[in-house]
């Protein structure tokens, strides 16, 4: 190989380098990308989202934290995260310049959210209630949830997957 190498000019040569180092480079980024668990926000209102959602069967699998039976000696810890969640949540929404688009003073939202044992968020799906809130608005808030919920972990980790589900009210 080294004869054939000596007859290339030194271009060709400096091609076939930098194609080598190209390849390597493509091969590391797909490599970490597909490490980045990419989060799954699920909107009541978009019917293709929800079937799929349903399908997933989650809630078989994610028990709810919020329900003191399971979380007996942890209920309060449990809380805690979930109201700060919602409160971080509410943080990330108000800098990014989110707004509802709405008169009403609150919104309502029931949430399922669906963490991995580590507190990542996974799944996140929401309804919201108020019905004056448009299609617009609840994409663009999906697509912040997502954005939220790569970088969010809550401050609990269990064995297993778990779930935190409920109704949260958001300032207008």
């Amino acid at each position: 190989m080294t004869k054939y190498l000596k007859k290339l000019s030194p271009f060709v040569l400096i091609i076939l380098i930098l194609i080598t180092i190209s390849c390597r480079e493509n091969r590391e980024q797909k490599k970490n990308s597909e490490s980045v668990e990419t989060v799954k926000v699920v909107n009541f209102d978009n019917k293709k989202e929800l079937a799929a959602y349903t399908q997933m069967n989650l809630d078989s699998t994610h028990p709810n934290l919020l329900n003191p039976q399971i979380s007996r000696s942890e209920y309060d810890t449990v809380v805690q995260s979930w109201k700060g969640l919602h409160h971080d949540l509410e943080q990330y929404l108000s800098q990014n310049d989110f707004n509802w688009g709405v008169k009403d003073s609150t919104i309502t939202i029931v949430q399922k959210i669906y963490f991995n044992p580590e507190g990542k968020i996974n799944t996140y799906f929401f309804r919201v209630i108020n019905n004056e809130v448009t299609e617009e608005k609840k994409e663009e808030l999906a697509h912040l949830i997502a954005s939220f919920a790569q970088n969010h972990s809550i401050g609990i980790k269990r064995e297993e997957p778990f779930a935190q589900c409920g109704k949260t009210r958001y300032l207008n």
